[in-house]
C-alpha cells in the first residue's frame, strides 16, 4: 500500500541545478524589463520636453496675435480716417 520513494543526492543536485537555472532565467527576464522601462522614461521624457515646446510656440502665437490686435485697435483709435 504504502510505496516509499527515496530521493538521492543526484535528485537534490538536479533540483539544485534547475533552481538556479530559474533564477538566471529571472535575472536576465528582470534585466530586460529594466532596459525596456528606461527606454519608455527616455521616450517619455522626449515627448514631454516636445510637449513643452509646442507650448512655447503656443503662447509666442498667442502674444503675436495679442499684440497685432493691439495694433489695429490703437490704429482704428488714434486714426480713425483711412
Amino acid at each position: 500500500m504504502g510505496a516509499t520513494s527515496t530521493i538521492t543526492d543526484s535528485d537534490l543536485q538536479e533540483l539544485k541545478d534547475l533552481i538556479n537555472g530559474l533564477d538566471k532565467k529571472i535575472d536576465v527576464n528582470q534585466a530586460r524589463i529594466d532596459e525596456r522601462l528606461n527606454a519608455i522614461e527616455s521616450n517619455l521624457s522626449d515627448l514631454k520636453k516636445q510637449a513643452d515646446k509646442q507650448d512655447n510656440r503656443l503662447w509666442v502665437l498667442i502674444s503675436g496675435m495679442f499684440i497685432a490686435l493691439l495694433g489695429i485697435l490703437t490704429k482704428f483709435a488714434f486714426f480713425p480716417n483711412p
